[in-house]
């Protein structure tokens, strides 16, 4: 297990060099302190979020359950954020989802780590990792 803190967070967040989308989408509950900050970062106060419950705990469900889905119409360029692109399935379900309902809009995703080993790879990442990361919001 690898302790993710708040300092490293900030030091992470510096070194963000992305283009400013039109909105943040974060994937509760994980994205939200991320995208929260990456918000005030960015100078962006269109941010949703969207629920994606794939795990209950540190077990992963057979089914993501996806609930809560935005209101995104007035919109071009949307970036979906979550704390890891650990399976992918959480990425790939949310996305499914969105470019049905939302087909003429622009997503882009970002997370904070990504598994190699996962099913789909973020436009953007900070770091690559095969480990469970214990991310410095969690109370377990």
């Amino acid at each position: 297990m690898r302790d993710y803190s708040y300092e490293e967070f900030q030091n992470d967040l510096k070194k963000l060099n992305i283009n400013k989308p039109d909105a943040l989408l974060a994937i509760a509950r994980g994205g939200l302190t991320f995208a929260h900050h990456l918000a005030e970062k960015m100078n962006i106060r269109e941010v949703f979020s969207i629920n994606a419950i794939s795990y209950n705990k540190t077990q992963k469900k057979e089914k993501i359950d996806i609930f809560n889905i935005p209101n995104l119409h007035g919109f071009k360029d949307i970036l979906i954020v979550d704390d890891i692109s650990d399976s992918g399935d959480t990425f790939i379900e949310v996305l499914k989802i969105l470019k049905e309902k939302y087909p003429d809009l622009n997503f882009k995703t970002i997370s904070l780590f990504y598994k190699p080993t996962s099913k789909f790879k973020p436009d953007f990442y900070f770091h690559k990792t095969n480990e469970w990361i214990k991310f410095f919001w969690e109370e377990y």
